[in-house]
This record gives C-alpha cells, structure tokens and sequence, in this order.
C-alpha cells in the first residue's frame, strides 16, 4: 500500500464520519419540527376541550406552555383559569356540572393536523355557562358577606366609643356626687340613673352584635370549606377531562418515542402549603396513552397507571 492509498483511507473515514454526524442532525431537526408542530396541535385540542369559542365564556384555561425533554418526553404545563379566580382568598364558589362525554376522536391514522376539525365547543357549552353563572352567584355571596362583617366591625368600634363616653361621664358625676349638697345630690343620682340604664342598654348591643358577628364567622368559615371541596373537585374533574382528552388524541404524537412520556403540570392546583398551592403534575408513558388510544385501557385506568405527585 502506497502513501497515496493511505492518505486517501485517511481522508475518507472523516468524511463519513461527518457525513453520518450530519444525517444524524438533519434527522433530529426533522424530529423536533414535527415535535413542535404537533404539539401546537395539541395545546389546541387540550384548550379547546374545556373552552367554549363561540359564546364568549371564559376558558377555564388560560394559558398552555409546551416543550420537549430529549430522553424523558413531553411536558406541558397549564396555567387554569381558577388562578385569577384567587381560591386563596376563596372568592372562587361553584360546582362543577359533571364534564359532557367527548366526541369521538378523529382518524390519525394519515394526517393529524388536517383531520383536527373537532366540533367540541356545543358539548361544553352549558357547562361552562352553569359554572360561570355558579361563579357570579358566589361572588355577590362573598362580597354580601364580607360587607356584612365591615358593618359589624363598624357597629362594634361606635358602640366601644359610646360606652367609652358614658363611662367617662358616670365617673364625672361621681365626682361631683361625692362634693355636692342634698338638693344637688338629687339631680345627680338621677342622671347616673339614667346614664346606667343607657350603659346596659350598650352593653346588650354589643353582645347581640358579637354574637351576630360570631355566626357570620362561622358561615364564613363553612363557605371556606365548601370552597376547598370545591376546589378539589374542580381540579380533579379538569384532570379527568383533560385524560380523556389524551385518550382521544394522544396518538396524533408519533414525533414522541414509543420509550418516553407525557407531562402534564397543572400549576397551583395542588395543596395549599407555606402559603402557595403546590403544583399537581401528572407523568403518563406513551405506551400507556397508546393503550388507551385503542381502547385497551379506559381513562380512569389510565390516571391509575400515572406517576401523579405535588411539587
């Protein structure tokens, strides 16, 4: 073998080697702008499952980010419409209607983009029409009670100001009785009678009003934990409808390896600790959704086979 034959073997093994490097990233770059396309798609559905486009109702979604984990899978990470509804300061008091059957799944088999023509917003609409009158209700519940408690509050600091002032002026013709003469003893012992009758009198209506605030407390304090239910049973029919949704469509993400997984995070829809709802984040694996997909599982089994926890 000659230097030229060995110059060119050396030439030619780097070639390949870029050439190979190069396939390799022109196939990931195809990979990753179907990823994304698909998972455009499937924010849409996603939102438009528990939305209503053509009455002008609220989503109780407000915002749906995406992104891709090489290795691990999909997240997507969704902001509810109840975190502007401030269930922390329980202002947010409705039930939930039972979630309507979804529509059947189109075919996505050949093209998923061109066969996303669900008519999903009919199924919906009375339920969110329900819920948002259910909110509205709740507010002028709330807003009622809350001035409730400020007239009381109101009631109770004028009457403390009035008793304060008459118990300034018992202690002002006492004095006086103590140095005043028989006929002027008289007058005085009558206006401390008068200015005794008055204080009782205070004194009874501030224990009405104590005991009316306490009552408004403890409704206060029942509607916070019809509230909390509430809130629970919010976030887990969202998580039900939302699995259905992957049920139905999850199959349209063929750019996702068979290997990895579908998160879903659903921000501030957890439990309440030091001060903040953690978050509730969900992990299905592909071949579970594909599963369902194809009706060998349901969605509750699904949620079952879930990595589900609070961060």
């Amino acid at each position: 073998m000659n230097k030229f034959t060995l110059f060119s073997s050396a030439m030619v093994i780097p070639c390949l080697l870029v050439t190979g490097a190069g396939f390799a990233a022109e196939q990931n770059n195809q990979q990753y702008h179907d990823m994304h396309k698909q998972l455009s798609i499937m924010s849409d559905i996603i939102k438009s499952s528990v939305s209503d486009q053509t009455t002008g109702q609220r989503s109780k979604i407000n915002s749906i980010q995406s992104t891709y984990l090489r290795g691990q899978g999909i997240v997507f990470t969704i902001n509810s419409a109840a975190n502007n509804r401030q269930w922390g300061s329980y202002n947010f008091n409705f039930t939930m209607p039972e979630m309507p059957v979804a529509p059947i799944a189109p075919s996505v088999n050949d093209n998923f983009e061109e066969n996303f023509n669900v008519d999903i917003n009919e199924t919906v609409t009375h339920a969110l029409e329900t819920a948002a009158n259910g909110y509205e209700r709740a507010m002028e519940i709330f807003e009622h009670g809350r001035e409730r408690n400020r007239e009381l509050r109101e009631e109770q600091r004028n009457l403390a100001y009035r008793l304060k002032d008459v118990e300034r002026e018992k202690r002002d013709l006492t004095y006086q009785l103590a140095r005043a003469n028989d006929e002027r003893k008289e007058e005085l012992n009558v206006e401390l009678s008068k200015l005794s009758e008055q204080a009782e009198k205070l004194q009874a209506s501030k224990r009405k009003i104590a005991q009316k605030s306490s009552k408004v407390v403890a409704e206060q304090k029942a509607q916070q934990a019809e509230q909390a239910k509430e809130r629970v049973s919010y976030y887990q029919k969202l998580t039900a409808n939302l699995t259905e949704t992957l049920c139905l469509y999850g199959n349209g993400l063929k750019a996702l390896p068979k290997d990895e997984h579908v998160s879903i995070i659903f921000k501030s829809a957890g439990d309440k600790s030091a001060g903040r709802y953690k978050d509730s984040i969900l992990v299905f694996s592909k071949k579970d959704i594909a599963r369902c997909s194809a009706d060998s599982i349901d969605s509750a089994a699904l949620i079952k086979k879930a990595e589900v926890y609070q961060f």
